[in-house]
């Protein structure tokens, strides 16, 4: 019996792993987050975790793993606005989420310049989505 539990945890860790491997690279669940439930939390999240990525200027190994777990947190704020906004906002979240998933990825593989080239796409999409803050 042991064997047979120690083969499928095997055969499970190689699928997760070529899986991410692929060139459809998905990130791995590593930490559990709980979800965003309102709006006002949403964008609470959005101010805070974007300043405290901002705050990250080296990249090194350190920093890249702070920003990857940053974006745990981050990606239920911007889940959240793609499936409540509308209309441009929501559209602008729903591309904010993809660059953030790069950020995720990157930042967890260690790709320093494409984790900075993704920052930086970040940043000018966060200060669109976030000008309209203010006005609520």
């Amino acid at each position: 019996m042991r064997i047979l539990i120690a083969l499928l945890f095997a055969v499970t860790f190689a699928t997760t792993a070529q899986a991410s491997d692929a060139s459809g690279e998905k990130p791995i669940q590593h930490l559990k987050v709980a979800d965003v439930t309102s709006m006002k939390d949403a964008k609470k999240i959005f101010v805070e975790k974007t300043a405290e990525i901002k705050s990250k200027q080296k990249l090194d190994a350190a920093e890249l793993h702070q920003i990857h777990v940053i974006t745990y947190t981050l990606e239920k704020s911007v889940e959240f606005f793609a499936e409540n906004l509308k209309g441009d906002k929501q559209e602008l979240a729903k591309e904010i989420a993809v660059v953030v998933e790069n950020i995720h990825l990157n930042s967890e593989n260690n790709r320093t310049e494409k984790t900075r080239k993704d920052l930086k796409e970040y940043f000018k999409l966060a200060d669109k989505f976030a000008a309209g803050f203010k006005h609520h």
